[in-house]
C-alpha cells in the first residue's frame, strides 16, 4: 500500500513538474507598417514572439538599439528614402530566435510589405484568408506554396481566399510588379484550424 502510494505521489510531483514547465520567451517575426503623419512620420517595426525579452535590433543602416520588451514590441525608426536595408532582432539568453526582415522604403510608398494570415470560413477544407498588406495601385502575384498562383490587380491592401488541399506546412509568398516594389513571404502550419505562423 505505500508502494502505490509512493508511485502516486512521485507521478503528481512528475506531472506538476511538467504542468509547471513555462515555454522560454522567443522572437518569432519582424513586421512592417508606415507610421502616420502625426507620430513623425517613418516605419513602424513590429518585432512578434512571447515573453519578456531582451535583444537588440539592427536597423541595417548603421543604427542599432538595445530593448527590453513584454513581445510584441514596436520601434518607430525614419530612414533614408528609396533605399533597401537588412533588420535583424538578436536576443540576450534566456530569449530564444533570431529574426531578420528586408524592408524597402519604396515598397513602403508604393507597393508590399507584409502578409498576414487568418483562417477562412470553412469548417470542412483548410482555408486561409491572406492579406496583402500595402499602398497603392499595384499587380501582385501571390504563390500558395501549393503549386496555385493568384494574380491580385488593385488597391492595396488586398484580401483573398485560399483552400488547401491538404493540412501540412506551406509558404505564402507574393511580389508586386513594375512601377511598384515588394517581395514578402510567410510559412503557415495549416491544421485546419487553428493556423500558426513562422
Amino acid at each position: 500500500m505505500r508502494f502505490h502510494t509512493a508511485l502516486a505521489l512521485a507521478a503528481c510531483v512528475a506531472l506538476s513538474g511538467a504542468l509547471g514547465a513555462v515555454a522560454p520567451p522567443q522572437i518569432t517575426r519582424i513586421e512592417f507598417r508606415p507610421a502616420p503623419p502625426e507620430q513623425g512620420g517613418g516605419i513602424i517595426i513590429s518585432l512578434l514572439g512571447s515573453g519578456q525579452c531582451a535583444y537588440t535590433i539592427d536597423f541595417g543602416d548603421g543604427q542599432k538599439e538595445r530593448r527590453s520588451a513584454e513581445l510584441p514590441d514596436q520601434v518607430r525608426h525614419v530612414y533614408a528614402p528609396d533605399k533597401i536595408y537588412d533588420l535583424v532582432a538578436t536576443p540576450e539568453p534566456p530569449c530564444e530566435g533570431t529574426a531578420r526582415a528586408r524592408l524597402d522604403i519604396q515598397a513602403i510608398e508604393r507597393g508590399i510589405w507584409n502578409i498576414t494570415v487568418k483562417p477562412g470560413p470553412s469548417t470542412e477544407a483548410p482555408e486561409v484568408i491572406v492579406t496583402i498588406e500595402g499602398r497603392g495601385v499595384c499587380t501582385v502575384t501571390v504563390d500558395f506554396g501549393d503549386s496555385k498562383q493568384q494574380k491580385i490587380e488593385g488597391t492595396l491592401p488586398a484580401t483573398v481566399n485560399h483552400i488547401y488541399p491538404r493540412n501540412g506546412t506551406y509558404e505564402i509568398h507574393a511580389v508586386t510588379e513594375a512601377p511598384c516594389r515588394g517581395d514578402t513571404r510567410i510559412t503557415v502550419d495549416v491544421q485546419r484550424p487553428p493556423y500558426s505562423l513562422r
